[in-house]
């Protein structure tokens, strides 16, 4: 269900309609808002950024960071891809070998017993 929720960004309100937690709009546009300040405290009294300065470089540190992990995930699932084809590789040479020395071990025990022994037992 989608509810409207109000936020403060940058020293303006913005009323959002999410179907997300109030909790998690909220957490949102607090990450947002800090993530501006941090480039409006970079200001000097020269050359003051505007708003809509500071919100483009907020964006592009938020999509730098977001890229960057997607990256790393990335990078992460083919390491795990790669380790679990070795493990699924090793399993099957393990099975194929205790399937060779299960075929070994009855053929063995067999010849070396006399047919009398083998039914007196």
């Amino acid at each position: 269900m989608k509810t409207l929720i109000e936020v403060k960004i940058f020293g303006e309100t913005f009323t959002v309609t999410s179907e997300d937690e109030e909790k998690h709009v909220l957490e949102l546009a607090n990450f947002v808002n800090q993530r501006m300040n941090r480039y409006d405290k970079k200001k000097t009294e020269a050359n003051p950024p505007t708003p809509l300065r500071v919100a483009i470089m907020a964006a592009l540190s938020i999509a730098d960071e977001y890229l960057k992990f997607q990256n790393q995930e990335a990078e992460q699932a083919e390491k795990l891809e790669r380790i679990s084809a070795k493990l699924v590789s090793r399993l099957e040479q393990s099975e194929k070998l205790d399937r060779i020395k299960t075929e070994e071990i009855p053929e063995a025990t067999t010849s070396r017993l006399s047919p009398y022994r083998a039914t007196q037992e």
